[in-house]
């Protein structure tokens, strides 16, 4: 398997923005003691922790089979509920439903046909994406761009009025 290109600068951006501000040694012994007590190499640990941190880091290659788990596109969840979200690109940005559909695609895995009601404003755009969106996800898609402008995606909390009750408003 091969990395993505796109989301391995980012990752290698985030280490070296961490391993130049934060003291790891409490980490580094953590990780020793833990493979030990496991019985395997610290190395195997840190690549597990990589694993669990960005598990869609490797893009599948034509001639490789993809491990046989339910697909990304249902982020664990049986049922298909869709979740807006707001993005930061819109008209203004000169972007495109199919230029922001394949980032999304491309940045979260997520099947095209799961992205629903894209309501692309002058300054922003509305999307509906699948609900239980894992936080690596979440995260890619936020330091994500279309045509440079960054998507600074966020949840939009559903509208939770109550409905008026008719004999109030007979009052």
């Amino acid at each position: 398997m091969q990395a993505h290109p796109r989301k391995l600068d980012k990752l290698k951006k985030r280490l070296q923005l961490v391993l130049g501000q934060e003291d790891l040694r409490a980490h580094r012994q953590l990780i020793q003691k833990t493979g030990m007590e496991l019985g395997v190499d610290p190395l195997d640990c840190a690549a597990a922790l990589l694993f669990i941190s960005q598990p869609h880091l490797f893009q599948n290659t034509v001639n490789e089979q993809a491990p046989s788990r339910p697909p990304l596109a249902v982020f664990k969840q049986a049922h298909y509920r869709n979740v807006r979200y707001r993005l930061d690109v819109g008209k203004n940005h000169h972007i495109d439903q199919e230029q922001l559909l394949s980032t999304l695609v491309e940045e979260s895995g997520v099947d095209k046909k799961r992205i629903a009601r894209i309501d692309i404003r002058d300054s922003y755009t509305l999307v509906d994406l699948p609900e239980g969106m894992p936080a690596d996800i979440f995260q890619l898609l936020s330091e994500a761009t279309v045509q440079g402008h960054p998507l600074n995606i966020k949840r939009i909390k559903p509208n939770r009025r109550k409905p008026r009750d008719p004999k109030q408003i007979a009052e």
